[in-house]
């Protein structure tokens, strides 16, 4: 079916085609002969057959040319009329493109990086976020594409950022957005240029970040949770003690198999996660949550694919989830089933409350992890552990567990002379 043809379109020819008990492509067909045929009654220049030159002839409009048109000419009248059909549906596709705004290019974009792309569902979810929280139902989203400057992009990024209710990672995310649409803009050949390129985003203000040292599991109270825990063997209760041995994320927790671990040599392969996503529809609606296993890590694949060691303690959590699920597949399935990380935290908030310590979400494990891990040296060792790219990412990651007052240690040696 011509690519052309819209979503709208082709639900309607669907609807018809039902009627008329006949296939889309087939009421396409006979719509397109009569748009065609349309076409063709509306060209306003003769279509004529010249002897001499053996072949049809015509005109088509071009303002560049003497008269504001061209001569045209084809050795079969058929041939013709299909380059004059063919003239001016992609003239009319040029006209609507010129006049495209940025909320209906930002529909489309969408819908591409679904179909062409390998961008991930959840990601696809986060870009939608992002344009409902800064741009939908404003002016900015109905303008057209090549009438939006980089002045353009200044003034509303001002506006939306003069009360620093913003952090530079949130405003980052949505020019990301705003950056994909523009390129996308390029690829189509409705810009030549991206305006977002032209705009320095270090002119705006941002909300401060506050730098968060105990917003982590302390050492004190992972010791505590991890005693209570010990005597609970269920699934939830396992797989929570066992990621607080592993540089793991929640994902791949949930997704380690018997498979993937290696007692000889005491290590486990993460090679795979458990994603919950929601598919973006051709209407731009999300299709209700699956639960999937992917054989795609987080972020950069070459550095998500690692091994992790095994301790004592990780291997006596391990022949408890055996002994618990001797035929599973998975080494953590409550009821035969594979985890969700909502249920994961809220086991996680529950047993926090019984063995009275304060909860943090699985994800902030991994700052337990990292930050106990840390020695000052070992930076780039964390980096593989924990899968990460870049040093700068397991940075972030690393809090003051232990409760110490580096403040005050930091103080101690001045005034002190030699």
């Amino acid at each position: 079916m011509n690519k052309s043809v819209t979503q709208s379109d082709i639900t309607l020819l669907n609807t018809l085609a039902t009627c008329a008990n006949m296939s889309a492509d087939e009421v396409f067909k006979d719509f397109k002969l009569m748009a065609d045929k349309k076409i063709l009654e509306n060209h306003k220049y003769e279509i004529y057959y010249s002897e001499s030159e053996k072949s049809w002839r015509t005109y088509l409009p071009d303002d560049t040319k003497p008269n504001n048109r061209r001569p045209v000419k084809r050795k079969s009248k058929e041939n013709l009329e299909k380059e004059i059909v063919r003239f001016y549906i992609e003239k009319q596709k040029n006209e609507n493109r010129e006049n495209i705004t940025l909320e209906t290019l930002y529909a489309e974009w969408l819908l591409y990086k679904r179909d062409y792309t390998s961008v991930k569902a959840k990601t696809i979810q986060e870009y939608v976020s992002e344009w409902n929280r800064f741009f939908k139902d404003t002016a900015l989203s109905q303008m057209k594409i090549g009438d939006i400057k980089p002045i353009t992009l200044i003034r509303f990024f001002r506006e939306v950022t003069k009360e620093r209710k913003y952090t530079h990672k949130r405003i980052s995310n949505a020019r990301s957005v705003l950056n994909g649409i523009m390129s996308y803009a390029i690829e189509e050949e409705i810009l030549s240029h991206n305006p977002v390129s032209d705009v320095n985003f270090k002119q705006f203000t941002y909300k401060p970040v506050e730098i968060q040292t105990d917003n982590v599991f302390s050492h004190e109270d992972t010791q505590k949770l991890l005693n209570y825990l010990k005597c609970i063997i269920e699934p939830y209760s396992l797989a929570i003690q066992l990621s607080f041995y592993l540089f793991i994320r929640i994902g791949e927790t949930k997704a380690i198999r018997w498979e993937d671990i290696d007692y000889s040599k005491r290590t486990v392969y993460l090679h795979r996660q458990v994603t919950c996503e929601r598919t973006l529809n051709d209407d731009l609606s999300f299709s209700k949550r699956e639960v999937k296993v992917v054989n795609q890590m987080k972020g950069n694949t070459s550095h998500g694919f690692r091994k992790q060691f095994l301790t004592d303690e990780a291997l006596k959590i391990l022949q408890k989830a055996k002994e618990l699920n001797p035929n599973g597949i998975y080494v953590f399935e409550p009821d035969g089933e594979i985890m969700t990380t909502d249920s994961f935290n809220r086991r996680l908030k529950k047993y926090c409350k019984e063995a009275g310590v304060p909860y943090h979400s699985s994800h902030k494990i991994r700052f337990y992890n990292a930050s106990t891990a840390f020695d000052g040296n070992n930076l780039t060792t964390l980096s593989y552990l924990m899968g990460h790219s870049e040093t700068a990412t397991t940075l972030h990651y690393l809090r003051n567990v232990n409760k110490r007052d580096n403040d005050m240690l930091a103080f101690q040696k001045l005034g002190i002379s030699s």
